[in-house]
């Protein structure tokens, strides 16, 4: 956006007298000094306007539809079993990808010190199953990163690599969001925050 300058010289000037050459460069100096100062100021202004702008986040579902069939592509490739998607898993994924952007961090566990098996399990857990285990991938990124971008990514490290290629899991949920002028770590910028959780039980 641009702003507008304005300049003030203040000083007397004799009816009928011609201003001394001195008084002129005077005169033009402090304008030249005006004028840099308001750049500088307005330079400044519009810094702090884009870093006090507030985080706008949105849900990425069809984003979420083709990440959970890039993961379940990637498992079929390494002769593993298709997982299932459960509302419960999506709605812990979903919440956790939104708790991290709206409140500019980026963990596993959630604002409060909960763990995220904890959160996992409050979803999808049920009435106390005789047997549960959760694991959670989660990543952020600039926007252009794809959900096959992702899943790469995750390749590329051991420990996300091995909870995603797991045999042990059955079923699993993914939430992803875009966050503009992202608040925390993000910096103002815009991301795309990604949570992918693991379940079995029985």
């Amino acid at each position: 956006m641009q702003t507008g300058l304005k300049t003030v010289v203040v000083g007397k000037r004799g009816i009928g007298h011609r201003p001394s050459s001195f008084g002129v460069a005077i005169a033009l100096a402090l304008a030249l000094l005006v004028a840099i100062l308001s750049t500088a100021q307005g330079a400044v202004a519009r810094s702090q306007a884009a870093s006090t702008k507030k985080p706008s986040v949105t849900a990425m579902n069809r984003y979420e539809k083709q990440l959970a069939a890039a993961i379940n592509a990637t498992r079929k490739r390494h002769g593993l079993r298709a997982l299932k998607l459960r509302a419960g898993l999506m709605r812990s994924a979903d919440k956790h990808s939104l708790q991290m952007a709206v409140n500019g961090y980026f963990a596993h566990s959630s604002p409060n010190g909960a763990s995220f098996f904890s959160r996992v399990r409050n979803f999808y857990g049920g009435s106390h199953p005789r047997y549960f285990a959760a694991g959670e991938n989660i990543l952020w990124a600039q926007p252009r990163a794809t959900p096959r971008g992702v899943v790469k990514r995750w390749l590329a490290s051991p420990e996300h690599r091995r909870v995603m290629l797991s045999s042990h899991w059955r079923v699993f949920g993914v939430g992803v969001v875009r966050s503009i002028h992202g608040a925390g770590i993000y910096g103002g910028h815009t991301v795309v925050l990604v949570t992918a959780d693991f379940a079995v039980k029985r």
